[in-house]
């Protein structure tokens, strides 16, 4: 049943979909279905033609939806066709995952093993061997700079790291 599949690989990529272009573009992506011109996603949506293709160009290159075109050989236009590519889609959000995973990773460490310093107003936030050429002086306000306190940020950066690493060891895609 192509009608039930489609709808378990949309269920799939929702959340990236909507990540990468919103609730308009996850409404664009239901209107594809098994294939759709953009003519058929206007009447479907009723969003104005040119949002649909804003939309579609998003999606395009996020790798959710592909096309094929056709040429009118009495008019000359092109007509093109869009698909939901559920399997690159997916892919592509497993890869953005793992390398938010990653980079959180170097982000926890940096913070774990640098000394920062900020001014009252936060206006600047920089490692001690920056802070020291400033001579702890703020480069934006001229207040002086103190060591930060980055437990909170620490803290918030590994409960993000741990959300993501549930999902991808889910998936079987938890970088080591």
């Amino acid at each position: 049943m192509p009608g039930k599949r489609a709808g378990g690989e949309l269920t799939r990529i929702s959340d990236y979909v909507k990540n990468v272009a919103g609730m308009k573009g996850l409404k664009v992506v239901k209107s594809i279905g098994g294939g759709a011109t953009d003519e058929t996603i206007e009447d479907k949506t009723q969003f104005k033609m040119a949002e649909i293709r804003s939309l579609l160009n998003v999606l395009h290159n996020h790798g959710i939806v592909e096309y094929t075109r056709e040429k009118n050989l009495q008019t000359g236009w092109f007509t093109y066709t869009w698909k939901v590519n559920a399997d690159r889609a997916f892919k592509n959000f497993i890869l953005v995952k793992k390398n938010e995973y990653v980079d959180l990773r170097k982000k926890i460490s940096s913070e774990e093993n640098t000394v920062f310093y900020q001014c009252r107003k936060a206006c600047h936030r920089m490692p001690f061997d920056n802070a020291i050429e400033t001579k702890f002086v703020c480069p934006k306000c001229d207040g002086k700079m103190n060591a930060l306190d980055n437990a909170g940020q620490v803290g918030e950066y590994r409960k993000r790291l741990d959300g993501l690493g549930v999902l991808l060891d889910k998936m079987g895609e938890l970088p080591q």
